[in-house]
């Protein structure tokens, strides 16, 4: 057990954005982790973010996104059931973080990497396309997320900064992860501070 960190002051508010459906058991340890290390933790799950009842689903995500200090993102092969018309709530959080320019982190589920080099692999003939039935079990929107998070964008891999994600199996892969960037609290320090300067124009 990692030992708790002297308090994070003033306090330090990170968003968990994370599909929900099958991974109640595992976001219930990590915001259980985020509390010990001294952190506050937004989560829908958790039942921690402010819900204006004149907004939508989205719309209140979103604005905890705002609200928020640090923003960890959870890519899981599973594509969620928070979807709003062709919007998907998580992927939309995530949006919303780098847009922001929160200081954010990523995990990524192996099966999400796996799938997205295996499918790099598929020669098709002229005119197929590849498809997948609807199921609980892999979502290919998921690889776009991923894309996304990874700036698969920007060709040149010299360009690419703030596109670590971090490839996870089991729970404590995540947690061996969360610890090694979240417990050291002068570390959070540099990077909220590095933020603040960005944004004041230092």
């Amino acid at each position: 057990m990692t030992s708790i960190p002297e308090k994070l002051k003033p306090e330090v508010k990170i968003m968990i954005g994370s599909t929900v459906y099958g991974f109640e058991d595992q976001l219930s340890q990590i915001v259980a982790q985020f509390t010990t290390l001294g952190y506050k933790v937004l989560n829908s799950h958790h039942g921690s973010i402010k819900v204006n009842p004149n907004l939508s689903n989205l719309d209140n995500c979103l604005k905890a996104v705002e609200e928020c200090d640090l923003f960890l993102g959870i890519i899981r092969p599973y594509y969620g059931t928070g979807n709003i018309g062709d919007l998907n709530i998580t992927f939309e959080e995530i949006k919303k973080a780098v847009e922001l320019k929160k200081p954010y982190w990523f995990l990524v589920h192996r099966d999400v990497v796996f799938a997205r080099s295996f499918l790099k692999k598929i020669v098709l003939k002229s005119g197929d396309t590849i498809t997948l039935k609807d199921n609980k079990l892999f979502d290919l929107r998921c690889i776009e997320v991923y894309d996304y998070v990874i700036k698969n964008h920007v060709q040149d891999l010299a360009l690419r900064n703030g596109n670590w994600a971090q490839e996870f199996y089991r729970l404590d892969e995540m947690m061996v992860y969360i610890n090694a960037q979240f417990a050291d609290k002068d570390f959070i320090r540099e990077v909220m501070n590095y933020k603040n300067n960005e944004d004041n124009g230092k």
